[in-house]
């Protein structure tokens, strides 16, 4: 272990360390200065509510932004985000998206369809094995919102979303508001739930 002549640091490169912290190489450090206080952030507790020039920045950026991901829109807020977000198509329901697992099915009526979860499957699996025809079902709307169920059954009206049990405890308003504003007969199946007999009985 070498020592810093100048600041006593311990290490194995004080050449470098000395050249760095103690010589020309702070001339290439942008963070020197912060961390003794001698520089700060120059918007540190502005925003554009309290800045002009922020203010600027931001509708510039929302000018400029079309079309370009939402990520590090300075000065947006929440809001500003979904809707943005709303009117260039993105969010919702999206094939193949997410790490889970895929697994590649025909609906009842022939289309090639993505299911993805494990849950998904077997719900499939059943409905075929009890010949009830289904599909994956277009978007519902709650609070201008959409919602996408996973499996749909024509011959009774009846939408299924198979989902663990954390999902379901994460979804549970959402799924109320669609029935409410929907009038609709959808159901979420849990593990124990994906049975022969629990979804016959759903369907009498």
């Amino acid at each position: 272990m070498e020592i810093c002549s100048i600041c006593g640091k311990e290490g194995k490169s004080i050449k470098y360390h000395i050249w760095r912290k103690h010589g020309a190489g702070q001339l290439h450090n942008p963070n020197i200065g912060f961390a003794d206080g001698t520089r700060s952030i120059w918007n540190k507790g502005l925003t554009k509510e309290n800045s002009p020039p922020l203010q600027i920045m931001a509708d510039s950026l929302k000018r400029t932004m079309v079309g370009k991901p939402l990520t590090g829109c300075f000065g947006w807020t929440t809001e500003e985000r979904s809707v943005a977000a709303k009117n260039r198509g993105f969010g919702g329901y999206r094939e193949n998206a997410g790490r889970s697992k895929k697994f590649r099915v025909d609906d009842s009526f022939g289309k090639d369809t993505c299911l993805q979860s494990s849950f998904e499957l077997r719900c499939s699996e059943i409905l075929n094995e009890l010949g009830i025809k289904w599909f994956r079902p277009k978007a519902v709307k709650y609070d201008g919102r959409n919602y996408f169920a996973d499996f749909y059954l024509p011959e009774y009206d009846i939408w299924l979303d198979p989902k663990n049990n954390y999902k379901a405890k994460l979804d549970s308003e959402k799924i109320r508001k669609v029935i409410e504003q929907n009038g609709i007969k959808l159901f979420v199946l849990l593990e124990e739930h994906l049975t022969k007999e629990y979804i016959t009985a759903l369907i009498q």
